[in-house]
């Protein structure tokens, strides 16, 4: 088998309860090539092999040869990919020294235009289900994505595939009824674990680690992809488990992980053939996908033959959705986040802010519900620890967990909407999407997920709907209140209207960390004026003194305790403000 650098995963997978600390900045791996290295991704110079003339192998064959003599290695074409890129391999895996001069002697090659080590991937971390009420990702007011008023339009992701690049999936049986056949892209039987490399199956074999495999300690079977096609298209209605984002979709497994993640060769040829491209050796898709879902990644930048995959894909009119990566770190340092042409997803938390495990940087379009050690995303998995055993559900957490809301979200306005292109699809996404309360510092880009009005602005209903961020800050050092919490109460009217009032306990403000501020979503009409009032619960009765700072936010200083007769709620401000579909809350 192929011995390549191994890469940090995307998704901590394993189940809430056992969930680990996840660190804000996890130290990057090692870039690709500065481990043991034994295949190489070349890119011809001719441009007609990226325009899917392949070359001949055959003609590269005496230059590897003589590559291979003069740094003592063995070195052969495997196969040429469905970019017109190749994959070589070596005999044997290569120290850090010879890998650098084996890719210097390929890079001055006229008849090559490219070359790099192949990196190794790794996983990226009110219906009547039963288990709908845990689902916090879908219908939480301030973390969720908003599914409820989505479907109330009658949109489901009917009539739209979508293809999971991943661990493979089992045949759940909240996912059996819509599955289509897909394709094992993993090349070696070693790490396929079926016994005989790429196939029709697609099903997972599962993906434990024995002790001394890949360097790894004994991990069990993620069940990764199994997690990932429930997030998009688990059953709704059905009386068992939970709701996918997109119940009507149908998801197309494409395996590309195994034992010891997966190679870039054949993440390659998986985003061809799904997107509906020809792969050397493979047959055609009878069922192209019209949303790719990579929940996995690399370190380091994209490199030329992923850009050509997915390139390809978006020219044939393929969304292209991706996880950030989960580092902490910038996704332009992470493959294929940083790609061009992707929809790149960071995480963000029941509280609405980016995870802090997630990438961020420049290079990510929005953030999606990816949880965190307190609140994962639940969603289908298997309960064997190493082979397939039963079906069951665990909540996981990590950026591998937020793409699928938003390849779902892309089946749901392609249900309505067959005409979007990929780039029409990703402005709708990002324009609708709502902005986290410190947007410097979330570096998530156009902020969370609204499949609801992102639905609206696709069909042209827009509606008379915008969402409020309403905060209550707390300064450091002030009394903590965490006995019953801040709550909205009193009224909420429209000006010369009245609209009625709405129980304060149906939007409970929550505290994003335990010395920050509360937040709450409240939606409301747009291009309004609304007459609104904070009350605090019933927590010591402290009398406040505020500060303005934004329209709609105030900070908060507890300053002495009073005590009233009734020790209730407190009514503590009026405000009259107009809000024009903008956030009044900005920090």
């Amino acid at each position: 088998m192929s011995i390549r650098t191994p890469m940090h995963l995307v998704v901590a997978v394993v189940a809430a309860t056992l969930l680990p600390a996840v660190p804000a900045a996890a130290a990057p791996a090692p870039p690709p090539g500065t481990t043991g290295t034994s295949s190489f991704l070349i890119g011809p110079a001719s441009p007609a092999a990226r325009r899917g003339v392949a070359p001949d192998p055959g003609r590269l064959a005496d230059d590897l040869a003589a590559v291979g003599r003069a740094t003592g290695q063995r070195l052969t074409v495997a196969r040429v990919l469905a970019t017109g890129d190749l994959l070589v391999r070596a005999d044997r895996s290569l120290a850090p020294a010879t890998t650098a001069a084996v890719l210097d002697r390929l890079r001055r090659r006229a008849d090559v235009g490219w070359a790099a080590p192949e990196a190794r991937l790794r996983a990226d971390a009110t219906p009547d289900d039963t288990r709908w009420t845990d689902q916090w990702d879908l219908h939480d007011p301030l973390g969720g994505v908003y599914a409820e008023p989505a479907w109330d339009t009658g949109a489901d992701g009917a009539g739209v595939t979508v293809a999971v690049l991943d661990t493979g999936v089992t045949r759940h049986r909240d996912l059996a009824a819509h599955l289509v056949p897909g394709y094992d892209f993993v090349s070696s039987a070693a790490d396929a674990r079926d016994g005989d490399g790429r196939d029709p199956d697609a099903t997972d074999q599962g993906d434990w680690t024995e002790p001394g495999d890949c360097g790894d300690r004994f991990r069990p079977s993620s069940w990764h992809g199994t997690h990932v096609a429930g997030t998009i298209a688990a059953g709704r209605d059905n009386g068992t488990g939970i709701a996918g984002l997109a119940p009507g979709a149908r998801i197309q497994p494409v395996r590309v992980l195994g034992r010891c993640g997966g190679s870039t060769a054949d993440l390659v040829d998986a985003i061809a053939w799904a997107s509906g491209g020809n792969v050397p050796g493979v047959p055609e898709n009878p069922t192209p996908a019209r949303v790719l879902n990579l929940s996995l990644g690399a370190p380091g930048a994209c490199d030329p033959a992923t850009q050509a995959a997915v390139d390809g894909a978006v020219a044939r009119g393929v969304t292209v959705v991706v996880s950030a990566g989960n580092a902490g770190a910038d996704a332009a340092d992470y493959t294929p986040a940083s790609c061009a042409g992707v929809v790149t997803v960071a995480a963000s938390t029941l509280t609405g802010e980016r995870a802090g495990y997630s990438n961020r940087g420049t290079d990510v379009d929005l953030a999606a519900p990816g949880g965190d050690q307190e609140h994962g995303v639940l969603s289908t998995v298997d309960t064997g620890t190493t082979v397939a055993e039963g079906d069951g559900y665990a909540a996981y957490a990590g950026t591998s967990m937020a793409a699928p809301h938003v390849a779902a979200a892309a089946a749901l306005l392609l249900s309505r909407r067959p005409d979007l292109t990929p780039a029409e699809l990703t402005g709708l996404l990002t324009r609708t999407a709502r902005p986290t309360a410190r947007p410097d510092e979330c570096r998530c880009g156009a902020g969370v997920l609204d499949v609801d009005l992102a639905l609206r602005a696709a069909t042209g209903d827009a509606g008379d709907t915008t969402r409020l961020l309403l905060q209550v800050g707390v300064r450091p050092g002030d009394p903590t209140v965490d006995r019953a919490g801040v709550h909205l109460a009193g009224t909420l009217g429209r000006l010369g209207t009245g609209l009625p009032d709405w129980d304060p306990a149906a939007l409970p403000m929550r505290r994003v960390d335990p010395t920050g501020p509360y937040r709450t979503v409240l939606t409301v009409p747009s291009g309004t004026e609304l007459e609104y009032k904070y009350a605090l619960g019933d927590w010591a009765h402290v009398e406040q003194d505020y500060t303005d700072s934004d329209a709609g936010c105030f900070d908060i200083a507890n300053r002495r305790l009073t005590a009233d007769a009734a020790g209730t709620v407190q009514v503590v401000r009026d405000l009259t403000g107009s809000f024009r579909g903008v956030w009044p809350c900005d920090r």
